[in-house]
């Protein structure tokens, strides 16, 4: 990116600088930075050449590095007060402004100090959000992106984009040095309103070891955000075991976002080590301990959460990175519709092949993988389509089927989790995000995830035993989470109700805990499960699996509409079948009406025919003389 005129703000001067300076409280220098970077980044040669902090090793970027991070807002912070210029006084009494934005450090040089009483000096806040990688992301989908980043030479070195970014990020000129070397001795803190600065030449930091229990019982060290019980750090992720880089997003212009969105940010790296404030703890007074606790959670080793101010951000309307963002104006998308009932009748025969020769479930589950939440009336969520497939047997357990089924199905998918209903998980784990006020911070869930991750359940892991109290509050909340897309946050004194849109799959012997939207009851024409999935997988071409990817979030995403016409048909064949006495009831023609929509999205079609009509109904009827013959 080349430099522009705003540059001059971040430059130094041997003047005295005044009210008007391009840099001071009424100049212009926040409007034209902000000017220049859309533009910049709009431009997609650009923005391409912008390393993916989320596939990057921290050590292959630079302090004040414009960098790129997708990730899923876990955790809304208060607003944080910081210095939006200020002003340093030299050994000769000579001052200047400076600008505090994008950066977390109020820098002063050797023989520089902040001037506190300043009246040119200008206070800002900004948001501050706790954002973690989507949570399930898949494989594939980390594949796409590292082919796509950059490479490590070219975000390091590029003089396109690196250069700019550091003259633009930092407030050194470029003769002196490496950022760390410029900021030595008398770096100060820009945060708060307190303006805490170093003394002696050095920022001083206090460590303390507390070995008191954490909310859930075990004890942590607060040299990091939390820590487990071993001194692993506790980056608060959803899933256990999720790896990758948390960061604390903080935005200046007026966009926020909620709780669970993915978002894309453009922004500015900040890793300076002395961000990882450690408060004393001398006297062991209850309020310094709830601040030692509070600092810990919000100010965590860079190292571990870097920092990034936002340039750009904006929600992800998908996490499919083989599509554009906006997919519905794409022409990328032309083909993929043109082609998506080819497609369809590929994955059916994948999934007819992964379900042992079971075509309706491979119907079924087609749609139950284009699902979406579209509309919320009251309290029911519109769209969604949890399928319970029942019928796992003995035989197909002891040859990890349910696990298999799940590996097959995360190579179809952005996000996904498998959860083997065990007993042990079932009490321990913890599915509702609670808030522990003594470090004010959201600890997460399980359920606390983005819109569109498939929850796979394993009910056949489920043992003979007691649920305790956690069990049954765990299930409770897989309740609700499957039957109104909702779950109610932990907070203490309340609840917190949030909504979701998680497609949920059951695999069961029997009939699952918790009801779905539909139980399909599996009738394998062989058992061979093995040999079933060596057959998928020698079909599993990389063209195959791109066109079933981009053709599940295009379906997902498709407009649909119910003409007068149509809604007078299906009317009118409630009303018909109204009259015998196996009639269907008001909830069968709900449930009927959410599968011919995706039956219809599946098919490529954004509008439901009555050939699709009929195809549904046949669907349903099958489906429940399976479930009520097995019954019998």
């Amino acid at each position: 990116m080349k430099k522009a005129g705003h540059e001059k703000c971040y430059t130094e001067s041997k003047t005295t600088a005044k009210p008007q300076d391009e840099c001071g409280p009424n100049g212009a220098w926040k409007e034209r930075t902000s000017e220049f970077f859309t533009q910049e980044i709009n431009n997609p040669l650009v923005l391409k050449r912008i390393p993916w902090l989320n596939e990057t090793p921290l050590h292959h970027l630079r302090p004040n590095q414009v960098v790129r991070y997708r990730g899923m807002v876990q955790d809304m912070y208060d607003n944080e007060f910081f210095l939006d210029t200020y002003e340093v006084r030299d050994k000769t009494g000579s001052t200047k402004l400076r600008p505090g934005r994008y950066k977390d450090i109020a820098e002063c040089g050797p023989d520089e100090e902040l001037v506190r009483d300043s009246h040119e000096c200008q206070t800002g806040d900004r948001l501050t959000y706790y954002c973690i990688p989507t949570p399930g992301e898949n494989a594939w989908v980390k594949e796409v992106y590292s082919e796509m980043n950059p490479c490590m030479s070219e975000a390091s070195t590029s003089s396109s984009c690196g250069r700019t970014k550091r003259s633009v990020c930092e407030e050194t000129e470029d003769d002196q040095g490496d950022a760390s070397t410029g900021r030595d001795a008398n770096q100060q803190t820009a945060e708060g309103t307190s303006m805490e600065t170093a003394e002696s030449g050095e920022n001083k930091r206090f460590r303390t070891d507390i070995g008191n229990a954490s909310a859930d019982g075990a004890g942590t060290s607060r040299n990091t955000p939390a820590s487990t019980s071993n001194g692993t750090p506790d980056l608060n992720f959803p899933i256990p075991g999720m790896k990758g880089t948390p960061c604390l997003v903080k935005l200046y212009d007026d966009v926020s976002f909620s709780l669970n969105d993915v978002i894309e940010i453009v922004g500015i790296l900040s890793v300076d080590p002395s961000l990882a404030r450690q408060n004393a703890n001398s006297d062991n007074n209850e309020m310094e301990f709830m601040d030692v606790e509070e600092d810990a959670a919000r100010c965590p080793p860079p190292s571990l959460v870097p920092r990034l101010h936002v340039l750009t951000a904006r929600k992800m309307p998908h996490t499919n990175p083989l599509l554009p963002g906006d997919v519905v104006e794409s022409d990328t998308t032309n083909g993929i519709v043109a082609d998506m009932r080819e497609t369809r009748e590929v994955l059916r025969k994948i999934l007819e092949e992964a379900f042992l020769g079971d075509a309706l479930t491979a119907e079924l589950m087609v749609c139950h993988l284009v699902s979406s939440v579209y509309l919320r009336q009251d309290v029911i969520a519109l769209g969604k389509y949890s399928i319970n497939v029942s019928g796992i047997s003995k035989s197909l357990q002891e040859q990890k089927y349910t696990s298999s089924l799940y590996q097959l199905l995360s190579l179809f998918v952005t996000q996904s989790h498998f959860f083997p209903m065990t007993l042990s998980n079932m009490n321990k784990v913890k599915f509702v995000p609670k808030k522990d006020y003594q470090s004010n911070r959201l600890i997460s869930g399980l359920l606390q995830l983005s819109q569109h991750t498939h929850l796979v359940l394993d009910e056949t892991a489920l043992t003979a035993g007691q649920l305790d109290t956690q069990g049954v509050q765990n299930l409770t909340a897989l309740g609700n989470a499957i039957n109104w897309q909702k779950v109610d946050y932990d907070f203490q004194y309340h609840q917190l109700e949030q909504f979701t849109n998680i497609p949920v799959i059951i695999f069961s012997e029997g009939r699952a805990m918790i009801s779905s939207d539909a139980e399909i009851r599996l009738q394998p024409s062989n058992t061979e499960v093995s040999a079933a999935f060596n057959r998928i997988q020698a079909q599993l071409t990389p063209d195959i699996l791109r066109r079933i990817r981009l053709y599940l979030t295009v379906a997902r995403l498709s407009n649909y509409n119910l003409s007068e016409d149509m809604q007078k048909m299906v009317q009118d064949d409630f009303v018909d079948s109204r009259k015998n006495d196996n009639g269907i009831s008001a909830e069968d023609l709900h449930n009927l009406l959410i599968l011919a929509r995706l039956v219809a999205v599946s098919c490529g079609e954004n509008h439901l025919t009555a050939d699709v009509w009929k195809c549904t109904k046949i669907l349903e009827n099958e489906r429940k003389l399976r479930v009520r013959s097995q019954t019998q």
